[in-house]
Formats: structure tokens, C-alpha cells, sequence
């Protein structure tokens, strides 16, 4: 079954002098998803303020984002409430929250930093990482779920191995990946230790130029999703302008962006 959405757009409608003209343009667009991934390493009031200047550059273009927020960072909202209106006001504008989690085993081969929740025993950690634990996915979910609205999807940064304990039960949808290939996938279910998980992959933002609207229009059939960090948006606002006035220019009516668990909902109803 085909996944996309054909849009006919009726560019202008103009009764000018007795004279009517009608411009009609067609295009089959692809659904696509913006990713924000919030690091355990930099839950600052500077960092929340640089995503409140993200969603609103999102918000100027009709963007919805699917923000992924660590431990770190919920308890940082949660603390704040002014960061909790913030975050309410978000999910009424169309965004939605989710998860992110730095997995003990997966960082140890990649360069990012654990955040100190794990269902490993503690006993099996690295004895120089032992004091660095901070509790259980129970924990880690107990901060996710205290934040307004539902938390459906995450990014959780599992190795595929002795990781895969650490996905928490509630979390129907992930995502996963970072090279430009992984921005086009379809939805296909894979075992987290028992749970049964609706997957897609995301592609990084930074890019060399050109090749984000390449890619994108010449998909057909699949989802693309972009993904992006606040540091990212700190270091780089312009690539995160560009792609958002991009999808704006060829879609003005948002009809074909989503959030994450929209994308994959969607498709699952559209199989059945």
C-alpha cells in the first residue's frame, strides 16, 4: 500500500475584471517527522531556553516536533513551573514529548555518556561506573510519565544486546539511527525483551547541503524523519531554518508532517 498523501493545491483563485484564473499544482509528498533529542549532559536553564527558540522557528513554519527528553531533563521541567506551562503549551500547539535514554552498554563504544539509569544490577556495571548510577528504568520512567501528557514514543539508545532490558513497557514507538540514509523507513516491529515495539529511523540534520531535499524528493512510500539536538540548534540554527522553511515552501499547509506517533499510527491503521 502506497504511504503517501496526494495534495492538490488550488494556488490562487482571482476574479479579476470578468476574468477568472485558476493555477492548479500537484504534488505527492512523503510524511515526514522532526526529532529533537535533549542530552542527559546539558539539562541547563541556557539549553531549555535555546528549545523554547527551537519550537518557536518550528512553530513560524507549521512544524510539529517530537521532543525527546532525558531523566535529566524532566527533572529539570518538573522543578520549574514555568518549564511545565512551557511544555503544555507545546502539546496543545501539536508537539508532542517523548524519551530519550543514553543506555549503559551502547556507550560504552560510542561517544556519548551514560545517563545513570539502567535495569542492568548495579553488581554487573563496570566497578569505575558503579557510583554513577542513578536508578532502574522504573525510575527513570516514574520522571518521564510526572510530565503533562502521554509518553507513546523514544529514542533510547540501545546496543541491541545487553541493552535491550532497559525499554520500558509503556513505550509503544522508537526511533533510531543518524546517517542520511536512515531519514527514509517504513514502520516494522521488533522485540524488546518481550515488548513489541513499532520502529522507524531518523537521519541527522547536519548534512552536507542539498542532500536533506535530494533524498526527500525522491521518496515515495516511506516516512522521513529528521533529527536534530538542541546543542545542534545552538551551534547551527540556520540548517534547522532551512529545513523547516524547506518542508513549509513544499508543503504550506503542514498536511504531510507528523509527529512520531502520528507517522507510525497512521501507518499501522492505514495497513489494517
Amino acid at each position: 500500500m502506497r504511504r503517501t498523501r496526494t495534495f492538490v493545491c488550488l494556488l490562487s483563485v482571482a476574479l479579476l475584471a470578468g476574468s477568472t484564473s485558476i493555477v492548479g499544482a500537484e504534488e505527492s509528498l512523503p510524511i515526514s517527522c522532526f526529532v529533537v533529542h535533549c542530552e542527559p549532559t546539558n539539562a541547563t536553564e541556557g539549553m531549555f531556553e535555546s528549545l523554547v527558540d527551537l519550537v518557536a522557528v518550528a512553530d513560524e513554519f507549521s512544524v510539529p516536533l517530537t521532543i525527546y527528553v532525558t531523566a535529566q531533563w524532566a527533572a529539570m521541567i518538573l522543578e520549574d513551573d514555568a518549564k511545565l506551562q512551557r511544555v503544555e503549551a507545546w502539546l496543545r500547539t501539536g508537539h508532542e514529548i517523548g524519551g530519550h535514554h543514553h543506555a549503559y552498554w551502547a556507550t560504552l563504544t560510542r561517544n556519548a555518556q551514560w545517563d545513570g539509569y539502567t535495569n542492568t544490577a548495579a553488581s554487573d556495571l563496570l566497578p569505575a561506573d558503579r557510583a554513577r548510577y542513578l536508578g532502574s528504568m522504573d525510575d527513570y520512567m516514574t520522571l518521564l510519565t510526572a510530565l503533562p501528557g502521554e509518553r507513546t514514543s523514544a529514542c533510547m539508545g540501545l546496543d541491541d544486546g545487553l541493552d535491550v532490558i532497559d525499554w520500558p513497557d509503556a513505550l509503544s514507538y522508537g526511533t533510531k539511527g543518524h546517517t542520511l540514509d536512515d531519514c527514509v523507513s517504513q514502520p516494522t516491529q521488533v522485540d524488546r525483551d518481550g515488548t513489541e515495539v513499532w520502529l522507524i529511523y531518523h537521519g541527522a540534520i547536519l548534512q552536507t547541503p542539498g542532500d536533506l531535499p535530494n533524498l526527500y524528493e525522491s521518496t515515495e512510500g516511506e516516512l522521513f524523519t529528521v533529527v536534530g539536538h538542541v546543542y545542534n540548534f545552538v551551534e547551527n540554527r540556520s540548517a534547522f531554518s532551512f529545513w523547516f522553511r524547506y518542508l513549509h515552501g513544499k508543503d504550506p499547509e503542514g498536511a504531510a508532517r507528523r509527529t512520531v506517533t502520528e507517522a507510525i499510527e497512521e501507518w499501522i491503521a492505514d495497513d489494517g
